[in-house]
């Protein structure tokens, strides 16, 4: 009786570490904060999930995999080396206004990822909004060009010029400063 008991306590055991480890295992489980589903896989112009945004230039896609948009920056709000920059915020809630519950769609130029390992993209929302050129035409961040990946570059100047006459986004909030490399960037908020 002792057997059969023992061996129906483990079973049950058993039974139980086998839906606590599916439920853990699973892409959409949750485990320490990670929520992600590893099962979507990234192809350029393939409609995908947006989880959520990181701030102006980056997103995060529903398999965890990290978006950074090629052609632009935005105000640093998360960068250590730095303290957080004039219109960052503003830019992240823009960036997050015009994705939304949207998923997106993007592609590459010449590079497929950076050194951090994020995807580079191009992202383009269901309506054909080109989110990186948005956020450049509307003031939230500057035109940046990074070899190799350049095809864009007059576009971005552009929408960089016209925010920067019509006085849009962070040209009439912030002081913008250029650095010895040639990009730009605002001021330290206070």
């Amino acid at each position: 009786m002792k057997n059969k008991f023992a061996i129906l306590l483990l079973a049950l055991g058993f039974l139980v570490f086998g839906i606590y480890q599916d439920r853990i295992q699973s892409p959409r489980a949750v485990v320490s904060g990670e929520h992600y589903d590893r099962s979507v896989k990234v192809e350029y112009g393939v409609p995908i999930r947006v989880d959520h945004v990181v701030d102006g230039d980056t997103l995060v896609l529903a398999n965890g995999d990290s978006v950074r948009y090629i052609g632009i920056d935005t105000p640093e709000e998360f960068d250590s080396r730095k303290p957080v920059q004039c219109f960052a915020k503003e830019a992240a809630a823009r960036n997050k206004e015009l994705i939304g519950s949207n998923d997106i769609k993007f592609y590459k130029d010449i590079s497929t990822t950076d050194k951090y390992g994020r995807w580079l993209g191009f992202v383009y929302l269901p309506d054909g909004t080109f989110v990186n050129l948005e956020m450049v035409k509307e003031g939230y961040g500057f035109a940046y060009p990074y070899p190799p990946d350049n095809s864009k570059a007059a576009e971005f100047k552009a929408a960089q010029d016209y925010a920067k006459q019509n006085k849009l986004g962070l040209w009439a909030a912030c002081t913008v400063t250029t650095l010895s490399t040639g990009r730009e960037q605002t001021n330290p908020v206070q």
